[in-house]
């Protein structure tokens, strides 16, 4: 019998061949090998293997002793080197920790009614690059300001005269006579002067309006001189205290919707319209407070020369010369600064320092602000269709 020829796991086996089969349990009970430091790497078949293990069994504890490992301890991954990426990282390429490229996109346009493989808040780059800051605001000169608001002073000072006129008709210093050959000399002149400094403006449609404007108010003065005894009665029941407060509130309204521009020379047009209402909607409340048929008469037919023509003749004046316009505002700054002196001294130095904040401190308040202003234009702004008329 071939028991010795150097294979002992034969010769155990027949010598265990009377013996039970070990069950699967005991085998994993069984402890683990020991392996010698000299005899590392060797298979000592006779210490694993016995007459029961079964075949798969053994092909296990084969390929342990192959790998350098107990085969009893439970089978894992070799290890890895640091940093290093398992073998699904590596891209078809052969680099191995680099994911795939994405796909190669156009480039982004700013169009909308096309299809982009973007997402539609996406703002490349040079989004920035067309900001503009401040590209219409217009930086503004003192003197160039200044001037300008000689049309708001002499507004405001035309209605303080106005005021002025009616306490003095109201108390009885001024009749009504005296108030109406003044007015008519007045508008005499004034017909006068705005023929000799219009020379330059007037055109012969601007003559045909200018007569037709004239020949308007004739008639009006006309119907004013027949309606003044129903006016003077008109709010004869209604206290005084409504009237005067009314009253300030449409002269406020006419102060506010004044057509302050120049180039409105021959007709009035809103806003104007609505500020001529409220000065006449004003004049007759006063008017009615008179206590003769005349005074009425006079007050409104000045009233009418003051608030509808004067206006006209201040932007003829000012369009012409622009110091003749300067000069108009200080006459009137100064005439309703003296007619007031008489009636209230706080309301005429009021007066005097409302003139001069308006005329010097604006201006300088205008330009200090002017600074802090920043317009941001850039390609969010809606866009501007540019509208070619063409003419045949």
């Amino acid at each position: 019998m071939p028991a010795r020829l150097g294979v002992p796991f034969l010769g155990r086996r027949r010598e265990t061949a009377s013996e039970p089969p070990a069950s699967l349990d005991s085998i994993h009970d069984a402890p683990s090998p020991q392996v010698s430091p000299n005899s590392r790497g060797r298979l000592n078949f006779s210490a694993e293997f016995t007459g029961a293990t079964p075949p798969s069994r053994r092909d296990e504890i084969l390929a342990a002793h192959l790998r350098g490992t107990s085969p009893h301890s439970p089978p894992h991954s070799p290890p890895r080197p640091d940093n290093r990426l398992p073998d699904s990282a590596t891209t078809a390429v052969g680099t191995p920790g680099r994911k795939p490229s994405a796909p190669h996109r156009r480039p982004w346009r700013k169009l909308l009614y096309i299809q982009q493989d973007y997402p539609d808040d996406y703002v490349d780059e040079t989004f920035l690059m067309e900001l503009k800051k401040n590209a219409n605001v217009r930086m503004y000169n003192y003197t160039t300001v200044a001037l300008q608001t000689t049309v708001v002073t002499q507004h405001l000072s035309s209605i303080m005269v106005f005021i002025a006129v009616f306490i003095n008709l109201y108390r009885g210093t001024l009749t009504g006579s005296a108030l109406l050959w003044c007015s008519t000399v007045t508008a005499v002149l004034g017909i006068i002067s705005w023929d000799l400094l219009s020379l330059t403006l007037r055109t012969p449609v601007q003559r045909i309006i200018r007569f037709g404007t004239i020949k308007a108010a004739v008639l009006f003065a006309l119907l004013l001189f027949g309606l003044s005894p129903i006016l003077r009665t008109l709010t004869e029941d209604t206290s005084s205290d409504t009237i005067w407060a009314m009253t300030v509130i449409f002269f406020c309204v006419n102060l506010a919707f004044h057509d302050y521009s120049t180039g409105n020379l021959t007709n009035i047009r809103f806003p104007g319209s609505v500020s001529l209402n409220a000065a006449v909607l004003a004049s007759v409340l006063l008017a009615s407070q008179l206590d003769s048929n005349l005074s009425v008469f006079a007050f409104l037919l000045f009233a009418l020369g003051w608030f509808a023509l004067f206006p006209i003749f201040r932007r003829y004046l000012k369009r012409i010369s622009a110091a003749a316009s300067v000069a108009t505002t200080m006459v009137l700054a100064l005439v309703a600064t003296a007619m007031f002196a008489y009636i209230s001294r706080a309301i005429a130095m009021l007066h005097v320092f409302g003139t001069l904040f308006i005329t010097f401190g604006c201006p300088l308040w205008l330009i200090w602000v002017q600074r802090y202003k920043n317009e941001i234009h850039g390609p969010w702004d809606e866009a501007r269709p540019i509208v070619h008329h063409y003419y045949h």
